[in-house]
């Protein structure tokens, strides 16, 4: 199987966070970038300044809905919104090995230097890295994308030196503002910013096959945490998906791929409004439409990172029919391979078990039927779909697992 390289990986699925009312924003890469050029001038380490990169790139990942994001567009953020999206990302954070380390400094990234805090943190007590997220996050907010960023640097330096020792380490401040010039302002609206990042993030042991998949679980949680009846569904889809792979044959990295593939599926979910997730009655003919786009976001989140990999197919084409009437690609056949099939199997299955705005999970007898029916009429597989008949006990396992685990 072809190697991912897990930091582009990493860069490439972290945008899907930035998607708004006002469209794809990039916060979190500029936010990655300001957090790694103050890092570095604070002394960090180069494990210490990877680690903070890791943070800085899924700082918000507990912002998950349109309404929340909106509300972290503002410069100054009161009440219960200031910390929620921290708490949540904190939890998410902190089931995932790989990134549980980034937890902590998520929880207080927006911390208050002068104290007052739910974490009880104040100071120096503050974790280093959300100290230096914090600021650097709110340096971003500030700027405008619409105008020239030179014309603006000098009032967004003001607003944040006038906070230095309330808000902010006035420490931290103070190497900003001796480290800031116009071309570190320019890169921030710059299109080659991603690879000014690569530039200066540091060369460390990367995680392995196993890492991407504990980095898709966080972006699962991400998109299933959109609509509260969606909460397990990924997971579904990914642990379905690596039986089904175990089952027909495929070697452990093809299954492990399998489930990072199911874990990612409906990453381009990102881009569908939750009022359309969660909507009771029967979708328009646009509601229907902004849902179907989500397969292509997904593709093209992940493509950049995964190169020759099958991850990308395999995650985007699982709305795609044999018979060539899927969405969005309309491919046929001979272009869906195994990998494919099965993840569209799994997702058709974990959709019709689990309970929808419209209606209650489904009993096995159901489940059965409409399968049966969806191979008759040459959209799924019937090989994976009998393999996943024949496995109804351990599925009902994993099913009660994955309760168990919320």
């Amino acid at each position: 199987m072809v190697k991912i390289e897990p930091v582009r990986f990493l860069l490439s699925v972290s945008r899907s966070l930035d998607f708004t009312h006002s469209g794809l924003l990039d916060h979190h890469l500029r936010v990655a970038y300001l957090s790694l050029v103050l890092g570095q001038a604070a002394g960090l380490s180069e494990a210490e300044l990877f680690q903070l990169f890791k943070t800085a790139i899924i700082h918000d990942a507990g912002a998950v809905t349109w309404a929340e994001k909106g509300i972290l567009r503002k410069f100054e953020i009161e009440g219960d919104a200031r910390w929620e999206h921290c708490r949540r990302g904190f939890e998410f954070a902190n089931t995932v090995q790989a990134l549980a380390p980034s937890a902590e400094s998520i929880l207080v990234h927006h911390d208050r230097w002068a104290g007052g805090n739910p974490s009880g943190f104040e100071k120096s007590s503050i974790p280093l890295n959300g100290r230096i997220i914090h600021l650097v996050d709110r340096i971003d907010i500030l700027i405008q994308p619409h105008a020239p960023i030179l014309q603006q640097s000098q009032h967004v330096l003001n607003q944040v030196q006038a906070k230095a020792g309330q808000e902010f380490d006035p420490d931290l401040v103070d190497l900003f503002s001796e480290l800031q010039s116009e071309s570190l302002w320019l890169d921030l609206g710059a299109p080659w910013l991603k690879e000014r990042l690569l530039a200066i993030l540091p060369s460390v042991s990367q995680p392995s096959i196993v890492g991407l998949v504990d980095i898709a679980q966080l972006f699962a949680r991400v998109v299933d945490a959109k609509s509260r009846f969606t909460y397990r569904h990924s997971r579904g889809v990914a642990s379905c998906a690596r039986i089904l792979g175990r089952e027909l044959g495929c070697s452990r990295s093809e299954c492990k791929f399998l489930e990072a593939a199911g874990l990612l599926h409906d990453l381009g979910k990102v881009t569908v409004p939750e009022t359309i997730l969660e909507k009771k009655g029967k979708l328009t003919s646009t509601e229907y439409s902004l849902i179907k786009q989500h397969a292509y976001y997904t593709y093209w989140l992940l493509q950049p990172a995964t190169g020759d990999s099958p991850l990308v197919e395999w995650a985007a084409y699982h709305h795609e029919r044999l018979d060539g009437n899927g969405y969005p690609f309309q491919k046929r056949a001979v272009d869906l391979s195994l990998g494919a099939r099965i993840v569209a199997a799994a997702d058709v299955f974990t959709a019709l078990r689990e309970d929808r705005p419209y209606r209650s999970g489904m009993p096995w007898h159901k489940i059965e039927r409409i399968l049966r029916h969806q191979v008759s009429v040459h959209a799924l597989d019937a090989t994976v779909v009998e393999t996943l008949l024949s496995n109804r006990q351990e599925l009902d396992t994993v099913w009660e697992q994955l309760e168990e685990k919320n």
